[in-house]
C-alpha cells in the first residue's frame, strides 16, 4: 500500500508510477484526512511507502497528523520506504518519517529524493514549460530507478539521527478574524474547487465565496487548483503561474 499527500500532483504522479511497478494500491492522504479514514489491513500488501512533498525540508504537517493516527492491521515487517519530491534536496525529511513510523512500531527500509517542479511560489516562480517538462522526464526516469532498487530489497537513504523539526508546523487561520493570507478576488465564481482539495477542511463557501477556518498546512492547492486564478497569498503570489502537475488526475474520493 502506498499513501501519498500532494498539493499540486507531483506526489500523486510519482506515488501512482511507483504503485504500477510494484502492484500495490494507493491512497490519497489528504482525502483518507478529509474522510477521517485511519485504519488498514495491509495482509495482502508486499510494500508500505509514503509519498509526500518536502516541506520546510521536512514533513508536512497534514502528513504528520495523519501518520499519528494511522491504523495499520498486518503489518509484518513489509519493506517500508519513503520517497519525497522537493525542488533540490528533501533535507531532514527522511529522518522526520522513521521517527513518526517507528513511534508506531513500523520498520524502515529508507527513503528516495526525486526532483520535481517546486511549487511553493512564494518563495520560488515557476520556470517556463520546455523546464518543467524536463525536470518530470527525469523524475519518472529517477523514480523508474528507485522501483529498481525496492524490487531488488535495497535499502534507501537511512538516517538515525533526530530531525530538527518533525513535521512543519499546522497553522491556525481565520477570515473571519483577519489572521488568513489565503483569500480570493473578485475573479472567483464560487466554484468551490478550494474546498474540494484542502486537505485540512479549512476552506468553506460562504454566500458562493471562499473562507479559510481552521488549521492550514501551507500546501497552496486551494491556490493552484482554482481555474480562475482567483486564490492569492497576501502580496506574494499576484502575477505568479500557477502549477498542477499534467500527469496526475485530481482525485475525488479513496476506494478504502
Amino acid at each position: 500500500m502506498i499513501f501519498y499527500f500532494t498539493a499540486s500532483g507531483n506526489s500523486q504522479a510519482a506515488a501512482e508510477q511507483l504503485a504500477e511497478g510494484l502492484g500495490e494500491r494507493v491512497i490519497s492522504i489528504g482525502l483518507a484526512l478529509r474522510d477521517g479514514q485511519f485504519a488498514y489491513d495491509l495482509g495482502a500488501d508486499k510494500y508500505l511507502g509514503f509519498v509526500a512533498p518536502t516541506f520546510a525540508y521536512t514533513l508536512p504537517g497534514a502528513v504528520a497528523r495523519f501518520i499519528e493516527k494511522l491504523e495499520l492491521k498486518g503489518y509484518a515487517g513489509q519493506y517500508t520506504f519513503g520517497v519525497f519530491t522537493c525542488g533540490a534536496a528533501s533535507g531532514d525529511e527522511g529522518a522526520a518519517l522513521r521517527q513518526a513510523l517507528l513511534a508506531k512500531g513500523l520498520g524502515w527500509n529508507g527513503s528516495f529524493d526525486v526532483v520535481m517542479p517546486d511549487n511553493f511560489i512564494l518563495w520560488t516562480p515557476l520556470p517556463g514549460e520546455e523546464r518543467l517538462a524536463a525536470t518530470r522526464a527525469a523524475a519518472r526516469k529517477r523514480i523508474d530507478g528507485i522501483l529498481a532498487r525496492i524490487l531488488a530489497g535495497e535499502n534507501g537513504t537511512v538516517t538515525e539521527k533526530a530531525p530538527k523539526m518533525p513535521f512543519m508546523p499546522l497553522e491556525k487561520i481565520s477570515t473571519a478574524a483577519g489572521t488568513s493570507k489565503l483569500y480570493a478576488t473578485d475573479k472567483c465564481v464560487g466554484c468551490g474547487a478550494c474546498a474540494n482539495v484542502c486537505p485540512m477542511s479549512c476552506v468553506k463557501l460562504v454566500d458562493h465565496a471562499p473562507v479559510w477556518e481552521g488549521e492550514c498546512c501551507m500546501c497552496l492547492a486551494c491556490l493552484h487548483h482554482c481555474p480562475q486564478g482567483a486564490v492569492e497569498y497576501a502580496d506574494q503570489t499576484a502575477g505568479k503561474k500557477r502549477y498542477l502537475n499534467p500527469d496526475a488526475r485530481p482525485r475525488l474520493k479513496n476506494t478504502y
